[in-house]
């Protein structure tokens, strides 16, 4: 699919800034694209732990600190209720890091995907009543579940919210609600993953920093594809640094499976190979095995459910497959009138739902619902554009929903099938009132154009010191214009070719991945403009560019 190129504009103030602080004004200029203030260049870079904000700030922690305390103190049983996403599951194995040394009677409880859904129900709390639970804690879930937590204050079971999703209305009825989004909270940083709130409630409760934790709030921070800015950026480049020397046996049985060396972990790794294993039980199964796992004494143990949580990945790819070729299917004659997929059918899996829309949105570039329906009620997952606010369009859809909940680019639905074609009439005029026909078309988000003159070790170094990389720290572009070709593109190994290019008197070694197939362009246009992000080659000791997107030259 043919790429819209959307070049950042260069500012003024990037020149002067550099000349401030002594920076490479590039480097500058990537910054003011990230929305870097001013003030805070140089923490950016540094990340240090001394920029965390203290755990005090989050609201209701401490009324949270004397619940939990006093439910220890008396005894009480304690349910740990948490998602069955990475981000839930992190978030549970950090508490349950604290609790198990406390003397005190406690249980998890993760909700069954298919049988249940997202989040705190009713059925769950009576089992939970019924086990004799007086506290429940409930991870990455309840914030808008004030009917349940109604619920629960009947049947006498306080809960504690520890989420980080937005709220729709203000507080909860729950006993403590913490969560960095809160309306009436005074937080400094809105965007923590659960896991990284529960961090913060750990170390309130133990009064100390538990910096060990942080290889879980790593994987929670890639895999709920939360912003590495502000306070993410220290505890991902903590996380990573804690990962590579984790005495956790469930990394080294995940590594160990996946075929990963744990010294050579990164950002990659967390997102597109640990992440989906350990989110495949819950998709096709019970998450219980992947807790199972991390919560494991020791490493055979661990590497059991660590190989069975690879036979669910690949279950979950074999059903994936399905049943993303029937929505193709259905998406083929949809695409001229409708800016949204709204794409369903009876007995869909629901586990695959939102990899599924995924890869509709990577294909069709829209935002795309995909719903399985079993006997009238439909579980749906939703993907979306950069442009198409998912919680906002959904809020004026709520007359035709029987539940939802989500962020701006994925979401959650319940809806009954009588009502899905109404959704998705109402849904497309929305789009249509929003988007531009230009903005079904994808777009690379481009920092720079610069000329091979401005490439340099030092340009590469500043770029490598603007590490991790992730959602909205995305990995620098660059742009160059009229650039030939020295000599043609040839595959170097099977998944990579290479290709020499030349302007300015200088020449780099370009490199592409083979499924992206430029070779056709490169041999037979002359010249080129191209799209590509900067890398060393350690080997050779020298820069080489790894191309995105290519176009023949127009003069």
């Amino acid at each position: 699919m043919r790429k819209r190129w959307e070049v950042a504009p260069s500012t003024i103030d990037a020149v002067r800034l550099a000349k401030k602080y002594d920076l490479n004004p590039l480097i500058v200029q990537l910054l003011i694209n990230r929305k870097v203030e001013e003030s805070d260049f140089f923490t950016f870079f540094d990340s240090e732990k001394s920029n965390l904000h203290s755990p005090q700030l989050l609201p209701d922690i401490e009324k949270a600190q004397e619940r939990i305390n006093k439910a220890i103190k008396e005894k009480e049983k304690i349910f740990l209720f948490g998602d069955y996403d990475v981000d839930g599951l992190t978030s549970l194995v950090i508490f349950y890091d604290y609790i198990k040394k406390k003397n005190v009677d406690f249980s998890f409880y993760i909700p069954h995907r298919i049988k249940e859904g997202f989040g705190l129900n009713k059925e769950a709390l009576k089992k939970i009543k019924e086990e004799g639970a007086s506290l429940v804690i409930s991870f990455d879930c309840g914030t808008n579940a004030y009917e349940e937590i109604r619920f629960a204050k009947k049947l006498g079971i306080d809960i504690i919210v520890v989420d980080h999703h937005k709220p729709k209305d203000g507080q909860t009825p729950s006993y403590a609600f913490i969560n960095p989004k809160r309306i009436d909270g005074k937080y400094p940083f809105e965007y923590l993953s659960s896991a990284g709130v529960t961090f913060k409630l750990v170390q309130v409760l133990e009064g100390k920093e538990r910096e060990d934790l942080l290889d879980l709030v790593a994987l929670s921070i890639v895999c709920d594809v939360v912003p590495v800015v502000g306070e993410n950026r220290v505890l991902l480049k903590e996380g990573l640094r804690c990962l590579k020397n984790s005495f956790r046996f469930s990394i080294d049985a995940l590594c160990e499976v996946s075929g990963i060396k744990k010294e050579n972990i990164d950002v990659f790794h967390l997102g597109y190979i640990l992440g989906p294993r350990i989110n495949a039980s819950g998709r096709v199964n019970t998450a219980r095995d992947a807790l199972e796992m991390f919560i494991a004494e020791d490493f055979p143990s661990a590497k059991r459910y660590a190989l069975g949580l690879e036979k669910y990945n690949n279950l979950r790819r074999d059903i994936e497959t399905a049943v993303l070729r029937e929505a193709e299917e259905f998406a083929g004659g949809n695409l001229e009138d409708n800016y949204v997929l709204v794409l369903y059918k009876e007995g869909w899996h629901h586990g695959v739902l939102g990899i599924v829309a995924s890869r509709l949105v990577e294909k069709y570039y829209r935002p795309s619902f995909v719903i399985g329906f079993n006997e009238g009620l439909g579980k749906g997952s939703a993907r979306s554009i950069e442009r198409f606010n998912l919680m906002e369009a959904l809020g004026y859809c709520e007359d035709y929903l029987f539940a939802y909940g989500g962020h701006k680019k994925a979401a959650g639905i319940e809806i009954f099938y009588n009502d899905v074609e109404k959704f998705k009439e109402k849904l497309n005029e929305i789009a249509q009132k929003i988007l531009k026909s230009s903005d079904l078309i994808p777009a690379i988000n481009i920092d720079l154009e610069i000329g091979f003159k401005e490439i340099s070790f030092s340009l590469v170094e500043g770029i490598e010191k603007m590490r991790p990389f992730g959602e909205a720290n995305p990995i620098p572009l660059f742009l160059t214009r009229n650039v030939n070709i020295k000599h043609p593109p040839k595959k170097i190994n099977s998944g990579l070719c290479s290709v020499w290019l030349t302007k300015d008197n200088l020449t780099y070694e370009g490199i592409f991945s083979v499924r992206d197939d430029f070779s056709n362009i490169f041999k037979y246009g002359k010249s080129f403009d191209i799209v590509y992000r900067l890398e060393k080659n350690s080997y050779y000791n020298s820069i080489r560019l790894f191309i995105r997107d290519v176009r023949l030259h127009q003069l």
